[in-house]
């Protein structure tokens, strides 16, 4: 084994350091296609019981546009965040499986379950079949299911699978093949143009190749041609990217700030804590009985692996420089690495005994299925995106004004707007108050204005609202409607106080 180690150190990711293959690593891997198989269904099962969230309304609504053309007009218009490659897939499923919640959230449940694949085989091909499950289910214990990647309509998921494919394509091909070199390429260009922060993914990369250089050796050709599918990815979606980052990053709504920064490796594993003190008790309880202990030299995969956590620093910096949004979702790619490179640690530590590393793998795995499992029981529980109130609420209150004799729904805030028209049953009767300005921040109001000229809505200004006052129910109304409608002698009436305010003006 020493030979082995020393070979480890002389070439990138050696073949040799690998256990022969046996019925345990048969067995693992007909577990791991269990396990993302079981992740698959249940994300399509939670998918078909939501309605969507205002942000999987913009992907739906520029998607479902006549032809890619209009979409790429729409997200230069700053429609959206998201690219339109993404959004062309959601289109591809919408025309195979139809214009409905699950259609467009397919895409997602796929890419999670292959990004799941993909982490296994390449911490197995590092260790064995056992440190491979450790790795995939580490995956399920973290934002990847706990931020419901799998079952909604945006495309972190697919940022997530092409990440792990970056992984395995630099650990385990050959670096001197042109072939290798031209795959990595493709895969970061696919990474980016399915969601722009996935450029980040080059860093850890970077790093590494940097921190070997000699200035007598050229960079990997990988390197190379990662650098190349990084750049002309972005050149082509610059004309979107820089659209919505003019109209909206001066005041966007999650800023970089070091709290943030901090936070964001615990959402990573928002019950990591947890997990790491039961797993801490297990080693220190079985590990002295798994024999004599020979560590072995770091390989180069899981050096790679730990690399990935620059990711969310490099983010920061990023969004410090230019973009001006920092949300631990963008980082989703950072995972993979994470996940690969404690595989490869618990293997280096504990591979000639399997009780421990069997025990971590059992807490892991029951940990997540029991997560997924009870959000099946209760896919009511999902809220993603920390909505104050249940979305559908809005809807509920569509009835009792109809019956009150009120001809107009009219909202404030354009995240109730557009939920409440694609929903409603009178979507004629859905008005957007606008406020006097539009500024330059984001705002929800801001993204449905920038959608209109695609999609059919209806706006009011002030003065609209006076004309039509005592037909009217003003939903949630901001303070400032309220001030207004007072001060030019309308007497503001609150039907309903609870997760939603109903108010009518006399």
């Amino acid at each position: 084994m020493e030979k082995l180690a020393k070979e480890a150190l002389q070439s990138d990711f050696p073949r040799a350091i690998r256990p022969p293959v046996g019925a345990l690593n048969v067995w693992s891997s007909v577990a791991a296609a269990v396990l993302a198989a079981f992740y698959c269904a249940t994300s399509i099962y939670i998918a078909s019981h939501h309605l969507f969230w205002f942000d999987e309304l913009l992907t739906v609504h520029v998607a479902w546009l006549p032809d890619w053309l209009a979409i790429w007009k729409a997200l230069a218009h700053a429609a959206d965040g998201m690219s339109p490659t993404y959004d062309m897939v959601v289109r591809m499923s919408a025309k195979v499986f139809g214009h409905n919640e699950v259609a467009a959230r397919l895409p997602s449940a796929l890419a999670m379950a292959a990004g799941l694949l993909l982490t296994f085989d390449c911490a197995r091909r590092l260790t064995d079949g056992l440190h491979g499950l450790i790795a995939l289910s580490l995956l399920t214990c973290s934002s990847v299911l706990y931020g419901g990647f799998g079952y909604l309509a945006r495309s972190y998921a697919i940022y997530f699978m092409f990440s792990a494919i970056s992984l395995w394509v630099w650990v385990h091909t050959r670096d001197d093949k042109r072939s290798s070199a031209i795959l990595f390429g493709v895969v970061l260009f696919l990474g980016v143009l399915m969601h722009y922060y996935a450029v980040l993914l080059l860093v850890p990369y970077a790093v590494w190749e940097v921190s070997r250089w000699k200035p007598w050796q050229p960079f990997s050709p990988k390197l190379i041609a990662g650098v190349l599918g990084v750049v002309v990815a972005a050149a082509l979606l610059s004309p979107v990217a820089l659209s919505f980052s003019r109209r909206f990053s001066a005041g966007y709504w999650a800023p970089p700030s070091f709290l943030q920064l901090r936070a964001t490796f615990s959402e990573f594993f928002p019950d990591g804590l947890f997990l790491l003190g039961i797993a801490i008790l297990w080693i220190v309880l079985a590990g002295t009985k798994d024999g004599n202990i020979v560590l072995q030299p770091m390989q180069p995969g899981e050096s790679i692996g730990w690399l990935f956590l620059s990711i969310p620093l490099a983010g920061f910096i990023l969004a410090k420089l230019k973009t001006n949004a920092f949300i631990p979702r963008y980082f989703v790619g950072t995972l993979p690495g994470i996940a690969v490179a404690l595989s490869c640690l618990l293997w280096r530590r504990f591979r000639h005994g399997y009780r421990t590393s069997l025990g971590i793998f059992l807490l892991l795995a029951t940990w997540g299925l029991a997560k997924q499992v009870n959000t099946v029981r209760h896919p009511e529980s999902v809220n993603p995106f920390g909505e104050p109130f249940k979305m559908e609420t809005v809807l509920s209150v569509e009835e009792p004004v109809v019956n009150d004799g009120k001809r107009f729904v009219v909202f404030s805030t354009g995240g109730l707007y557009i939920f409440a028209q694609y929903y409603s049953k009178h979507p004629e009767q859905c008005i957007l108050l606008l406020p006097p300005r539009i500024g330059r921040g984001w705002s929800t109001t801001g993204l449905a204005v920038n959608l209109e000229p695609y999609y059919p809505m209806q706006f009011w200004k002030l003065d609209d609202l006076k004309q039509h006052a005592r037909e009217t129910a003003l939903i949630w109304p901001a303070q400032g409607t309220l001030d207004a409608m007072q001060q030019a002698g309308f007497k503001v009436e609150r039907r309903f106080v609870g997760p939603i305010e109903v108010t009518y003006l006399q």
